[in-house]
């Protein structure tokens, strides 16, 4: 089961890193965040104020390469800890992916719940991934008996 659970906690960090780097890049392209086309259409994006546009760019070219970070740090905790049962890594991985999880739907409501269904499915993924890997409690046979 803990390599089922690392290879869900695999595919959650991969696709959470391929959305931040495409954000990330479309950024720097020059283009909106796609988190705008939630809310707006093009006309509408054209026409915000570039202050407004500028700050909306600056937190997404924080946030996406952060998130970008946190993927391979978590890919690297998982697959060099977890996988080896180092119990500090699976609870490093908890108190760390979970709060994120939580705030991603904190932040939808933020667009309408426009990603509920992606939040939802998400989570599914992480939570199941982390109890899969979750350290096992070994009954101490010791003095039994």
């Amino acid at each position: 089961m803990l390599k089922v659970g690392a290879v869900l906690l695999s595919l959650w960090s991969g696709l959470n890193l391929l959305v931040a780097l495409g954000v990330t890049a479309t950024t720097l392209a020059g283009r909106p965040p796609p988190a705008l086309g939630f809310l707006f259409d093009d006309t509408t994006i054209n026409q915000l104020d570039p202050r407004v546009l500028a700050v909306i760019n600056a937190q997404a070219l924080v946030a996406n390469p952060l998130i970008v970070a946190l993927c391979g740090l978590t890919l690297l905790v998982l697959w060099q800890g977890v996988m080896r049962g180092a119990r500090w890594a699976w609870a490093a991985l908890c108190f760390t992916l979970l709060p994120v999880q939580l705030f991603g739907f904190v932040s939808d409501t933020q667009l309408g719940g426009k990603n509920l269904a992606a939040n939802v499915v998400s989570s599914l993924v992480l939570v199941a991934g982390l109890v899969l890997c979750a350290p096992r409690v070994r009954a101490d046979t010791r003095g039994a008996g």
